[in-house]
């Protein structure tokens, strides 16, 4: 079983697990002094442990083998806005975490009917993915931001939309570039005119009109083709 701890480094020898970590560990899935377990931080590190201290409330591991895991140097990042449900928020960084989903933009655009989100319960879900997917780097999410902010922070990219415009199959994506995801109300006429100026190629993502979250991850499985 993996269990995740973000403070737990290489420099560590022996490492007290938190206190909901030890509760899954001890309690629900009944491990016991000298049970073996794996530990990762979310920074590629990942840990193989021996339990040396059965306490339900403060579980301590012997750390046996560190196991560092590099980092790909290309970044798959999706900038959306937010979709008018944390639910469907929840949903795509859930599926796009399992699929490899690195970066995760958060914009704020003309026609958004949503600007906040419960950043917490976000990354408790990718951290449970994270530990699912057997994958050893946890994805950065980052504060909403507004659309022009994005813009001038990553000035090339794709953007999917809905208007009328000279588009690129996804399917012929050649670059891992920031991939921009509007809201249901879509961009605007602007906003489009704005990324194009900037550097950013339309794609079209299907013939059909998708939801926020389904468009992203839509992107996030072309672009984790490329990768």
């Amino acid at each position: 079983m993996i269990f995740y701890a973000k403070e737990c480094t290489s420099g560590y020898d022996s490492y007290t697990l938190s206190e909901t970590e030890s509760k899954h560990c001890v309690r629900v899935l009944r491990n016991k002094i000298g049970d073996e377990i794996e530990i990762i931080n979310g920074l590629g590190e990942q840990f193989i442990c021996k339990i040396i201290d059965d306490h339900h409330k403060r579980c301590e591991v012997q750390i046996v083998k560190k196991i560092v895991h590099s980092h790909s140097e290309q970044m798959l990042h999706i900038a959306m806005a937010i979709p008018k449900s944390s639910d469907r928020l929840e949903w795509f960084m859930e599926k796009a975490t399992e699929v490899g989903i690195n970066k995760l933009s958060l914009i704020n655009c003309e026609h958004s009917e949503r600007k906040s989100f419960n950043e917490k319960r976000l990354e408790k879900i990718t951290v449970s993915a994270l530990k699912q997917s057997k994958r050893f780097h946890l994805p950065i999410i980052e504060a909403p931001t507004t659309f022009e902010s994005f813009l001038e922070k990553h000035p090339k990219g794709y953007i999917g939309h809905c208007k009328l415009d000279e588009k690129i199959r996804a399917n012929t994506m050649k670059e891992v570039l920031p991939f921009l995801i509007g809201p249901e109300g879509d961009f605007s006429n602007e906003e489009i005119r704005l990324a194009k100026d900037s550097g950013y190629i339309s794609v079209q993502l299907s013939q059909n009109r998708l939801r926020t979250e389904t468009a992203a991850l839509s992107a996030v499985f072309y672009l984790s083709d490329l990768l």
